[in-house]
């Protein structure tokens, strides 16, 4: 039976006491080391202590345990204990992505009947303007304090005898909801178990070779489901020195904080994988492959050319897929054991299958609940058998290898004709073309359109549009059977609208 994932953590807090756990990490102006003046620094014991404080404080405003909590604000040290106080006290975390406009973070925040809110005060200032009747208590993660005052908090003992305890919710309770990219429409709030994430923290520890103190770097966003199971959870579970990267987001910046952190584990969606092989990055990106154990890369599979080019560099390669519906998780593999194009070998928790229509199907105790006041979506995601369709196509080999094909029917395109077309294997070869920095293909009357955005890098910026698209047309064709060529390529000035973890969202092109 799989270990309560919070009996593991208090067993890890209890172990490291004294050892640090969370750091928020900042540059220096210069960019050449970490700023140590700026951001929240908390070890294992002082996380503790922390999330025992909220858990007072939770219950001298009224929370109960049970009661929906969401958490919206930017990545820190202080996302990461409140995430811990909202689990430890029995509360059921909301996660909801910052970066969205405030219309659709309220919106998710009065869906999920959140009754109290952990926000940053920039956050707060714009959201306080949006209708969220429900929301009784606001609590700003710049200093884990809520805005309203309140007495009679009885301190913490500073000094618990260890090893401590953490009480918890029973393996079925609802632990968490979060939300699902949107990558295909509406957000959906998905509903994971303490057995969901217990599954899923503990998958991750068989496979990845984790010991106290190693230092992990944290950037991806924390109410995403990757980074907060696959980063956050999976990582504090084990006793690393998790550095949460704070910084703004460049490709650059990222980079040289790896170089100056040196962590074992690093996770990127393939899309940022992709822009650091650009020549401006390599020499950086070498020196990574001195001290990296787990290149990690989730969510998708690369293209040839992207593994051959990581493996030549000496990068240890890993990868993962998952679905959030998954809890984040359905396969993986570590480098000695990594297969070409494949996404690993199916989790032990989890069983696969593929569908007579090339869907990949999975059960096991990493499948969510369900979704979240929508029974009707969860029934028609996890059949009456309990298998979870995952949307992905794909195949099985015989050591259970699982290998990603590209997505099933919403991204499917039919032509008159009766042809069906995946558009991502024709995006696959627009995009390796250096002009191109990415592409969608559609079908507008019936003709295969691609939309491309040009690569500003490129040397052949003085290319017009015209040349440009006849070059393509000229390239690509050949390349496909006569039912699925391009007819058409259009150009866009702005980049295609994405996800969090980067997926295509696809609707809005049609």
């Amino acid at each position: 039976m799989t270990e309560h994932y919070l009996d593991r953590l208090a067993r890890t807090i209890s172990e490291n006491w004294d050892q640090p756990a969370l750091t928020d990490f900042y540059l220096t102006a210069d960019g050449t080391a970490q700023d140590t003046t700026r951001g929240n620094h908390y070890t294992y014991g002082e996380m503790y202590l922390a999330m025992l404080r909220l858990g007072k404080m939770m219950n001298a405003l009224g929370i109960k345990s049970g009661d929906h909590i969401a958490i919206c604000g930017a990545n820190s040290a202080n996302w990461a204990v409140a995430y811990l106080a909202i689990a430890a006290y029995r509360g059921v975390a909301v996660t909801v992505l910052h970066t969205q406009a405030t219309e659709d973070i309220a919106r998710q925040i009065n869906f999920s009947d959140a009754v109290a809110l952990f926000t940053d005060s920039s956050l707060w200032s714009q959201l306080k303007q949006q209708n969220m009747p429900q929301v009784k208590h606001v609590i700003l993660l710049d200093d884990l304090k809520p805005l309203e005052t309140i007495a009679g908090i009885e301190p913490v003992d500073e000094k618990p005898t260890l090893p401590i305890t953490i009480p918890h919710g029973a393996m079925d309770d609802l632990a968490m909801i979060c939300f699902t990219s949107g990558s295909t429409g509406t957000p959906k709030g998905v509903m994971l178990s303490y057995s969901n994430l217990s599954a899923t923290i503990s998958s991750v520890s068989s496979v990845y070779r984790k010991a106290n103190n190693r230092k992990m770097l944290l950037y991806l966003s924390m109410a995403h489901i990757l980074s907060t199971i696959g980063e956050l959870l999976s990582n504090i579970n084990q006793g690393c020195e998790i550095y949460i990267y704070v910084n703004n987001l460049s490709l650059e910046c990222l980079l040289k904080s790896i170089n100056i952190i040196k962590p074992f584990e690093f996770v990127a969606p393939p899309l940022i994988v992709e822009h650091f092989l650009l020549e401006k990055h390599l020499e950086l990106l070498k020196t990574i492959s001195r001290f990296i154990e787990y290149f990690v890369v989730g969510g998708a599979v690369l293209s040839n050319n992207i593994e051959n080019k990581i493996i030549g560099l000496n990068i240890p390669l890993t990868i993962g897929y998952g679905v959030t519906e998954a809890c984040a998780l359905i396969s993986q593999v570590v480098p000695a054991s990594y297969k070409s194009q494949s996404c690993g070998k199916v989790c032990p928790v989890m069983t696969a299958r593929i569908a007579p229509n090339g869907e990949i199907l999975v059960k096991g105790d990493n499948v969510m609940l369900g979704y979240y006041k929508d029974p009707e979506a969860t029934a028609r995601k996890i059949d009456k058998d309990g298998w979870l369709h995952t949307g992905d196509r794909g195949r099985l080999d015989e050591d259970n290898y699982l290998y990603v094909e590209g997505r099933l029917e919403q991204d499917i395109i039919v032509l008159p004709n009766g042809e069906n077309i995946h558009p991502e294997d024709i995006e696959s070869k627009i995009n390796a073309l250096p002009e191109v920095a990415e592409s969608i293909v559609l079908a507008r009357d019936g003709k295969l359109v691609a939309l491309l955005v040009r690569d500003n890098n490129d040397a052949r910026q003085h290319q017009d549009n015209k040349a440009l698209r006849l070059h393509i047309l000229r390239t690509i064709n050949p390349q496909l059977p006569l039912y699925s060529q391009l007819y058409d390529v259009e150009f866009l000035d702005a980049p295609l609208q994405r996800t969090e973890k980067q997926t295509l969202k696809r609707y809005l092109y049609k």
